[in-house]
């Protein structure tokens, strides 16, 4: 039975590499610790920390040589000893101790790190969840905000830091050898450190792990990974470009993360799934608003479909509504009812910055499609456009008396020109402004698209993607 799980049972299975064992996880592996921690304790020779060091270096694993693999091992059994049931506060000492220790044993390549791998990875999949546990009670903990993430987070770039790429060089017999244990969990590690430092709203911190990516890796091809971690990856970058103000990189890695998971949902038909769902979520919360920015509309039906129950994603297909009908006023309601979710996901300054342009592109397309060319006529008076500023902006005598904020201050009717001259300038309007005569001219033509051209096709030209991402595509 598990509770006569006994001391000499738990080398032997150590020594045949049973290392699940070592599990952190009380659910999992409860009653083997309650089994260890009652022996330790009924031994009171073994209640010493440096009679516990001796007993595991008795066993002689992997011939004595391997010195952080019995600090590792005899760490587990301190946690045995020492770990409260009941408090996960008491207990994390010894729980990060112990995690440290195994980690530590991953970075020495000399020594069969290999067979601890598995094993790592479920107890890194335990500690973030605790760390995130103990750091939301960071007040009554009287710990600093974040400290146990961002202690993790330490622990976990190390074994990144370790990693090297294994098939160096055109050595045949270097290149046919299995896949080192560490390279085939390189792209999980890399998503867990980048989740960390979005989280502990360090989010800088990821450029270094991007830029060490593809140069620690043995996989050549990209797709080699798990699509899983593949779909993360691409989530996170998008995030980290569009926090950086990069938009066509932003939109080109959300944008593939978006559709690469809509294919596995059609291949296993789990988009029922709480989980799926919930990644398709955070995949939309970023990629909805850099489509905007980036004139790409999304369907409203798959945005509702899919997002039924959470109101902040589901509203923005009543921002959708308000650029396409180049109505500003109706924008900015929007960005100041959603201004304190959009601060927290740092989206309010950039789509402040963007999204009005856009707006006004939409509204003189609008004007252009039913002034100029039902009149069949390639000019556009100020006067005409200041209308229908003045109805967007809802721009009046008896507005100016209103507080100005960042969301109506810099809008104006009477800057018209100054928004034709605008979208001039940024490739969005094909034309001219004379300002003696108050006329904008363009092409004399019946389709709008050769007078106002897609948006997205500027901004590639303006801003290319980075040429570093391209392996991601092989």
């Amino acid at each position: 039975m598990m509770s006569q799980y006994s001391l000499l049972q738990f080398f032997n299975d150590i020594q045949n590499k049973k290392f699940g064992l070592l599990r952190l996880d009380l659910s999992k592996n409860g009653s083997i610790i309650a089994s260890l921690q009652a022996q330790i304790h009924n031994n009171p020779k073994n209640k010493d920390s440096k009679a516990l060091e001796e007993l595991v270096e008795s066993q002689n694993f992997y011939s004595g040589k391997w010195t952080r693999f019995n600090i590792m091992i005899t760490s587990f059994l301190k946690l045995c000893r020492d770990t409260d049931p009941w408090s996960t506060w008491r207990s994390c000492d010894v729980i990060f101790q112990f995690y440290i220790d195994l980690n530590n044993c991953l970075l020495n390549d000399t020594y069969p790190v290999d067979d601890l791998v598995n094993i790592y990875v479920e107890n890194t999949e335990y500690i973030i969840p605790l760390a995130q546990t103990l750091d939301s009670n960071y007040k009554i903990l009287q710990t600093r905000k974040f400290q146990f993430l961002g202690h993790v987070s330490s622990v976990i770039s190390r074994a990144f830091n370790s990693i090297k790429p294994h098939n160096i060089g055109n050595d045949p017999n270097i290149a046919s050898q299995p896949l080192p244990g560490k390279q085939r969990v390189l792209l999980y590690l890399v998503n867990q450190l980048n989740n960390i430092y979005f989280t502990i709203q360090s989010p800088q911190l990821c450029s270094n792990i991007f830029r060490n990516f593809k140069p620690k890796s043995s996989i050549d091809k990209f797709s080699q990974f798990s699509l899983k971690e593949q779909i993360e990856y691409r989530y996170l970058l998008g995030r980290y470009y569009l926090l950086n103000h990069r938009i066509t990189n932003a939109f080109v890695q959300l944008n593939t993360a978006f559709n690469m998971l809509l294919k596995v949902f059609k291949m296993t038909g789990t988009i029922a799934d709480p989980r799926s769902i919930r990644n398709l979520k955070r995949i939309l919360r970023f990629l909805i608003p850099v489509g905007l920015i980036m004139g790409k509309l999304p369907n409203f039906n798959l945005v509702r479909n899919i997002d039924v129950q959470d109101e902040f994603t589901s509203s923005y297909i009543t921002l959708i509504k308000s650029i396409r009908s180049g109505n500003l006023f109706e924008m900015n309601k929007w960005l100041q009812l959603h201004e304190k979710e959009l601060r927290q996901r740092h989206l309010l300054l950039i789509l402040l910055e963007k999204l009005p342009v856009v707006t006004y592109r939409y509204l003189l397309r609008r004007v252009i499609q039913t002034w100029s060319i039902e009149q069949q006529s390639n000019r556009l008076p100020y006067d005409v456009f200041e209308m229908s500023l003045k109805r967007s902006i809802r721009d009046s005598d008896t507005s100016r008396d209103q507080p100005v904020d960042i969301f109506n201050g810099i809008h104006k009717s009477c800057n018209a020109e100054n928004v034709l001259v605008t979208l001039i300038c940024l490739g969005y309007l094909r034309g001219n402004c004379f300002p003696l005569l108050k006329l904008c001219v363009f092409q004399r033509t019946i389709n709008v698209n050769d007078i106002l051209p897609p948006i997205e096709g500027k901004m590639l030209t303006m801003f290319p993607l980075n040429s570093d991402d391209s392996w991601l595509d092989s």
